[in-house]
């Protein structure tokens, strides 16, 4: 009974351990949505401007452009984890590449024959060949890098366990002039996101190995990230008020720019949390365990296309000042929509699995 009450104890303070990361999850997938929604709804790299003449104006634009710019550490967080989490293992994860690929799979190939079956378009063998080779056609950027990641991950954990602090810590100074855009990053760094996922991977492993005690409280991460975000909020405005004073874009920036020290700092701020309550923990790991589907479903080529004309549609017709609402309300609905798909996929596949055993006890 003392055996197992140490066990409980320890599995609670693990799970206390890991929540944050969770959290971190679900966030930043959503970081992702809103990232979709001004590229592909919003057009910001196309035409959208706001005038900024009166106070109404720059306050819609200074919205808008903050939100834009907290959503940019999004993907990179998502492989400070990954580092984090696999820098002390020397094994290939066969099976979360497996589960990665096949939910891409799955999801690639079963819109495209519901959309044949629906008649939202006309059955092609060769978009039949691209979506059920995604990764070979790299329909899905982020998993064709990610996955290229977990096959180098164990090569990576092998040389950088070998590494003193001060032997990681060059490498990381070496691998930031090569891959931060004020340096060698604007010259190298171009489309070579694998570069910039190893990179993130190793400064990850770095906090796993060598800031994993740190004591510093999380409203020291929070205050750090905020002024990142001013100074990259800053930038925008004075590079908007140099090309055109009166009608300003919405400008993001670079993974590999100031995006690369917000997003680290962000990770921090997410590992120095305690979060409480057992409910919400569970919620936590409920809604993280779907998350990835998010990002799969609403990047599927026919959903996209269809999604991002209503959007651009709704954005048309709305009040100026109600986007930041309607950016807000339409990242909600796509993120609950496809975890409700997923949860039933979720569910579909457990009942099919259980039946399947039962039989095979027969």
């Amino acid at each position: 009974m003392k055996n197992e009450s140490i066990s409980l104890e320890k599995t609670t303070k693990e799970e206390k351990r890991l929540v944050q990361y969770e959290l971190l999850r679900v966030i930043a997938m959503f970081g992702v949505l809103m990232n979709h929604v001004f590229n592909y709804g919003l057009h910001i790299y196309d035409d959208f401007t706001l005038d900024v003449s009166s106070v109404d104006g720059f306050t819609l634009w200074s919205i808008l452009e903050l939100m834009k710019l907290a959503a940019l550490p999004s993907v990179n967080c998502y492989i400070l984890i990954t580092g984090y989490f696999l820098v002390n293992s020397t094994h290939w994860r066969l099976k979360g590449i497996l589960k990665v690929w096949s939910i891409t799979w799955f999801y690639s190939v079963s819109i495209y024959l519901l959309a044949v079956a629906i008649g939202l378009c006309h059955f092609q063998w060769e978009e039949m060949f691209r979506h059920a080779t995604p990764l070979y056609s790299n329909s899905y950027w982020f998993v064709t890098s990610y996955i290229a990641l977990m096959f180098l991950a164990p090569l990576l954990s092998w040389g950088l366990q070998r590494l003193s602090q001060r032997q990681y810590l060059l490498v990381l100074i070496l691998g930031f002039f090569i891959c931060f855009q004020f340096f060698l990053g604007k010259y190298v760094m171009d489309n070579q996101q694998i570069v910039l996922f190893v990179y993130l991977f190793m400064i990850g492993g770095y906090i796993q190995r060598f800031h994993a005690d740190s004591r510093r409280r999380p409203a020291f991460y929070a205050i750090l990230s905020v002024l990142i975000l001013m100074l990259m909020y800053c930038i925008t405005v004075a590079k908007n008020y140099y090309f055109n004073r009166h009608d300003f874009y919405i400008y993001a920036m670079a993974y590999h720019g100031l995006v690369l020290p917000f997003s680290v700092t962000i990770f921090l701020f997410f590992k120095q949390l305690n979060i409480q309550g057992r409910n919400f923990q569970k919620s936590i790991y409920a809604i993280a365990s779907l998350c990835f589907s998010v990002y799969i479903i609403h990047t599927q080529s026919v959903v996209d296309e269809i999604l991002w004309k209503y959007a651009a549609k709704m954005f048309e017709n709305c009040l100026l000042f109600m986007i930041p609402l309607l950016s807000v309300l339409l990242c909600i609905t796509v993120y609950l929509i496809c975890c409700a798909i997923d949860y039933f996929r979720v569910r579909i596949v457990r009942v099919l699995t259980e039946h399947l055993s039962t039989f095979d006890n027969i």
